[in-house]
């Protein structure tokens, strides 16, 4: 067990006794008693106005309560009975509480917490503030909020109730903080006090009235020497005008909205004309391979603002700084209204920015410095989930505890950061991340040793160290890209088979005790998940097709029903749009045209190497100097992995341009009796292959998709034979890989 493991664990018992059992629930005579014996010794006071705020303030405290002590509480807006605990709720009740919140804190957020003999006092700037305060002082008693949903809570059950006395004004670290795609209707939301001003980031600039391609095809990118509808031309100055005119009118159908998101479309296909290219900074941007597009954003934003109507002076434009335009600009000064939102796509997503073992990271800091530098106030809008990965386990509580202080550090003003919300698996990443957005300065080893012993219970050891070892697998692991090609160097058999034991472990010390048990099987059942998976892709690679569509479909049946398996509305163990929609767009289709080839088509007659001869052509000469020849035996050519290594985690840092891939392969004489193709399971993205010298042909599917080519008549039955592919890689996709990404293998068909 590693050093750090073995103090949170030796934490969790401390926590166990501490929190869960009764911290400030038992205390000495001077505390301020709210229930005992099981019997309310206070009630709760509202303002006779009460905002909706302030009301489910109330609600919420009279529910946990009684769920803790059994007993309820009453809710009166007049003056507490004589003998009992007042417990205000709303600044409206508390005299100069504004005054005494806004001498540290002029946040909405913020709040006062007072708890004397006098009783207990909860209030806000704003009544939000107010709930807030509420939540704290549920947390002082030891309540909990994991995951959304009853499974999620741990509510302490005692019949005594008694506060020590405190007076706390306390304000978040940031004044805005979101997980997107984590519903702001769940109750989570704001017991996690997320919240604060919603970043409006987007892709597309809107034109009013909006433009026609087909009509006016010369306000739209030039690419190639043609007009294509990928982007606007930003320098053409009817799109100027129509875009002013679209913010002007979003503002004044929206007054109350403080800003606008605008950006470029996803993708690339930036307009190349002179005017356009005059507006660029010429800086290069090696993360992206190409030439910034930064620049050239900055002066349009620069131009809308400054002709918006004076009615909307105080307005901003906020855009996704991201792809080809996420450096800082070099060229123009942003008008201080223009706020980015730091969506990096191009550095590594599994790691930290401190993290020793990724350089690559580390470029975020310096980003968010130059950011910092050109504009008073940067959001963050990077990503807590493993892109193109179907939800199975990962862990990046390794980078939000290293990032989300470092950020504050460097001036970053909130979070909008994209999510998939798979619970079995992100639980432990969202809920350490919306506690740091709150306070950076929490202690992440007590607050993950008081998470494992609240959440798990008697099965808390072996839990820990079950997801301490998968947060260790991604922090330390030399993969930098994301997706699930690394899961295999992550988790070899050696770490399955001790995670297995502590899942194992973890079952039976949770027993049949619920909620204990239910929680560890959520965990057992993601666990199971990657099990099938890297168990298909080994018999996938070992071309044992049959037996991968068989695990496959195992696989399918475990997501299906964890997928809808609903913790509370809108709140799955598995996201409904990555679990099944990124195994079948990236991992499935090999497996089941592979089936299809080899069992109900076909047979299998050859596969190809996992490892092939590989050549970086950057500059397009590899036709010319005939890569693609047979009997070519020089040329400096290196060793590279296919389906088990993407591009990005052997060095190739998303590399954009060309390559070249070359093996051998003996075919049997049987050969000579049959029609035979050459299937490839996936390619990133466009190829050419030859065989023998021959051309077969190029893929025609896309990134990714199999592709079969008619390779009877350059085949060689009973030799040696060359297989020869040129890969073009040119798109920036959710793998941040290229090259051949499954298996090849020749086959033929049962005639």
């Amino acid at each position: 067990m590693h050093k750090i493991e073995a103090g949170r664990h030796a934490a969790a018992e401390r926590i166990l006794f501490l929190v869960l059992a009764g911290l400030l629930l038992v205390a000495p005579a001077s505390g301020v008693d709210l229930f005992r014996d099981g019997k309310a010794a206070s009630v709760i006071l509202l303002p006779p106005d009460a905002h909706a705020d302030e009301q489910l303030a109330a609600r919420e405290l009279t529910e946990h309560l009684q769920q803790m002590t059994g007993a309820a509480l009453s809710t009166l807006s007049g003056p507490a009975p004589a003998g009992t605990i007042p417990i205000r709720i709303g600044a409206a009740l508390v005299p100069q509480a504004r005054a005494r919140i806004l001498a540290s804190s002029d946040d909405p957020a913020a709040y006062l917490l007072d708890i004397t003999a006098d009783g207990v006092s909860l209030a806000g700037l704003t009544p939000e503030g107010t709930l807030f305060a509420t939540y704290a002082l549920l947390e002082r008693l030891g309540v909990r909020w994991y995951m959304p949903g009853v499974l999620g809570t741990v509510i302490p059950r005692h019949p005594d109730v008694t506060l020590q006395p405190a007076s706390d004004v306390v304000s978040p670290s940031f004044a805005h903080r979101h997980l997107q795609a984590v519903s702001r209707d769940l109750p989570w939301y704001r017991r996690m006090r997320l919240g604060g001003d919603y970043f409006p980031g987007a892709h597309g600039i809107p034109l009013l009235p909006p433009a026609d391609f087909t009509t006016e095809p010369e306000l739209f990118a030039l690419v190639d020497g043609e007009r294509s509808e990928r982007q606007l031309c930003l320098s053409h100055p009817e799109v100027l005008r129509r875009a002013i005119a679209a913010v002007e009118a979003y503002f004044t159908e929206h007054p109350e909205a403080p800003w606008i998101g605008l950006g470029a479309n996803d993708g690339r296909g930036f307009c190349e004309d002179d005017r356009c290219r005059a507006l660029d900074g010429g800086q290069w941007d090696p993360f992206a391979a190409a030439e910034s597009m930064t620049d050239r954003h900055i002066w349009f934003f620069n131009q809308v603002l400054a002709g918006l109507d004076e009615r909307f002076a105080d307005r901003r434009i906020a855009f996704y700084a991201y792809a080809t335009y996420k450096l800082p600009p070099v060229r123009w000064t942003p008008d201080p209204r223009i706020v980015p939102a730091l969506a990096p796509i191009t550095l590594c997503r599994i790691h930290g920015m401190n993290n020793p073992v990724c350089p690559e990271r580390s470029f975020y800091r310096e980003l968010m410095q130059g950011w910092g530098k050109a504009v008073p106030e940067v959001f963050e809008r990077g990503y807590y989930f493993n892109l193109a990965d179907p939800a199975l386990p990962f862990s990046k509580v390794h980078a939000v505890r290293d990032e989300i202080p470092a950020a504050l550090d460097l001036g970053v003003a909130g979070w909008r950061v994209e999510c998939m919300p798979s619970w079995a698996v992100d639980t432990p990443t969202l809920y350490v991340a919306a506690r740091l957005m709150w306070d950076t300065t929490i202690d992440v080893d007590e607050l993950l040793a008081e998470f494992y012993t609240g959440f798990f219970g008697p099965a808390a050891p072996a839990m820990g160290a079950y997801l301490d070892d998968v947060d260790d697998a991604f922090a330390r692991g030399d993969c930098h890209t994301g997706g699930s090609h690394c899961l295999r160097v992550l988790f070899p058999p050696a770490r399955l088979a001790v995670a297995a034991t502590r899942l194992q472990r973890a079952m039976d010390l949770a027993g049949a005790e619920q909620p204990y048990a239910e929680r560890v099987r959520l965990f057992r059942m993601s666990f199971d998940r990657m099990r099938l998976f890297l168990r298909m892709l080994d018999e996938r690679d070992a071309f044992d097709f049959a037996a991968a569509h068989g695990t496959l479909q195992e696989l399918y049946a475990l997501t299906d029903v964890m997928r809808e398996y609903e913790l509370a509305d809108s709140a799955y163990l598995l996201s409904p749009r990555n679990a099944r929609g990124y195994l079948e767009r990236f991992w499935s289709p090999a497996v089941e045209l592979g089936y299809r080839a080899t069992v109900e088509q076909g047979h299998l007659v050859a596969g190809l190497p996992e490892i092939w001869d590989f050549l970086l052509d950057p500059n397009g000469v590899g036709e010319s100097l005939g890569y693609f020849r047979p009997d070519l035996t020089g040329g400096n050519w290196q060793s590279l992995h296919t389906s088990t290594r993407s591009w990005g985690d052997q060095g190739l840092h998303y590399y954009k341009g060309r390559a070249w891939y070359r093996t051998r392969v003996d075919l049997p004489e049987t050969v000579t009796r049959q029609p035979l193709r050459l299937h490839f399971g996936g390619v990133d993205e466009s190829v050419r292959v030859w065989l023998n010298g021959v051309l077969l042909g190029a893929s025609q599917v896309g990134a990714f998709r199999p592709f079969d080519l008619d390779a009877t008549a350059a085949a060689r039955p009973g030799a040696s034979n060359t297989v020869v592919v040129e890969v073009t890689n040119e798109t920036l996709n959710e793998l941040g890989t290229g090259g051949i990404t499954a298996p090849v293998f020749f086959y033929g068909s049962h005639d």
